[in-house]
């Protein structure tokens, strides 16, 4: 067994790291809904997350492996596992800043900039920890991931206007 396959992905238990990526886009929804007086964002925010994720992943695999560089399932979910906790830790440490700025804001704008940044932000270092993870060798299955990752945020980043457009009219 090498060293990498003992090795912890990330500086606290893996546990924690998904337990995070499962509540910090509550958290954004939270601050987005108690500036916007409106309770769909505490859901909303989650099941866009975790929704293009179950909703992309699977094209994501089916693409590579057409290329014929794809990793095993395995080692796949985890790598999916491990960008979704790069995801948490990371929007963990942007929750406190986006609420100080949003709620401290008198403009509602400021509340979908800083949400927005907070989620798109742990978004792309989720994505960077994820290519890292599947380590593609072939110059087709990098591609097919960046057009993936492009495509997931855009959906994500569209759903989530969508809801700040409804929220804010």
């Amino acid at each position: 067994m090498s060293l990498a396959a003992t090795e912890s992905p990330f500086p606290i238990p893996r546990g924690l790291a998904l337990a995070l990526a499962a509540i910090g886009p509550v958290a954004i929804g939270g601050i987005f809904a108690a500036r916007a007086d409106a309770a769909a964002p505490i859901a909303v925010a989650p099941a866009i997350v975790f929704g293009v994720l179950a909703a992309t992943s699977p094209a994501l695999y089916i693409a590579i492996a057409a290329t014929g560089d794809a990793p095993p399932a395995g080692r796949v979910a985890r790598a999916l596992m491990v960008g979704l906790g790069a995801f948490g830790i990371a929007l963990a440490g942007l929750v406190l800043p986006a609420a100080f700025l949003s709620l401290s804001s008198i403009s509602p704008v400021t509340t979908v900039a800083m949400t927005s940044l907070a989620l798109g932000g742990a978004a792309l270092l989720g994505l960077l920890r994820l290519s890292r993870e599947l380590q593609t060798r072939s110059a087709a299955a990098s591609l097919i991931f960046a057009v993936w990752a492009v495509a997931t945020l855009g959906i994500a980043g569209r759903l989530w206007w969508d809801l700040a457009a409804e929220v804010l009219s």
